[in-house]
């Protein structure tokens, strides 16, 4: 598959630049990479950090509806290979879209879909490659510290269309099976955490993901199902 590549040394966002080619200039699938962004966003319009030297991607392609929740997983195994690939270890999958290594946030994955005439998903992945940002809320950590070497960047963005188009566009996959795979790598897995959706914590044991992709939350014998919602 051809997918036309998008290059910016500075952006406001990656994802609003492919949601503009969708509906402003009827672009349906393609990449775009930027060295840096100025309004970089992650869930809930929170703030990604996006200092020069890391990776900011976002590939856009026509979907299925029905293929959204699956590939949110996928995207994270794919990426895992990815940063494996590095002889990196420890890497775990933090519900529903983080990558960590040792405990720490390396990558973030904002997924976006849009109607224009066909139903299209925006996929953007920041990963932390030259540095990190301090975060309160959390540890964060960078590829380069972790592989003791410089991580070439074009080779990371060859990996990752490679992946996408091998691997995630057009594939038919099994839910069930991504979820299987996705439960090996999860992080907090059978530990105590703390859940927030709509204003409300609920405590409990994580036992990772079922066959729909919903969270699955234990306590008092009982266990509860989110499809959205953060880990806190």
């Amino acid at each position: 598959m051809s997918l036309p590549i998008f290059n910016f040394t500075k952006i406001e966002s990656t994802n609003d630049f492919a949601r503009s080619l969708i509906t402003e200039h009827k672009i349906f699938k393609g990449i775009i990479i930027a060295d840096e962004q100025t309004k970089g966003r992650g869930r809930y319009g929170n703030q990604w950090s996006s200092p020069i030297g890391n990776l900011y991607f976002t590939i856009f392609f026509p979907i299925l509806r029905t293929n959204l929740k699956k590939i949110q997983f996928l995207v994270q195994l794919q990426i895992r290979n990815i940063l494996k690939s590095y002889k990196i270890k420890n890497i775990t999958l933090k519900w529903p879209n983080d990558l960590y290594i040792n405990k720490k946030k390396v990558c973030g994955i904002l997924q976006e879909s849009i109607v224009s005439g066909r139903f299209f998903l925006i996929v953007g992945i920041g990963i932390n490659v030259k540095s990190s940002p301090k975060i309160k809320k959390y540890p964060t950590t960078y590829l380069n510290k972790e592989t003791k070497k410089k991580i070439n960047l074009n080779e990371l963005v060859e990996k990752l269309k490679k992946a996408f188009v091998s691997n995630v566009i057009d594939k038919k996959y099994s839910l069930k099976k991504i979820a299987k795979d996705w439960n090996k790598y999860a992080f907090n897995k059978n530990k105590f955490i703390n859940f927030k959706i709509n204003n409300k914590i609920y405590k409990g044991i994580f036992k990772g993901i079922n066959n729909n992709g919903a969270l699955i939350l234990e306590h008092n014998n009982h266990k509860d199902y989110f499809t959205h919602g953060s880990l806190v």
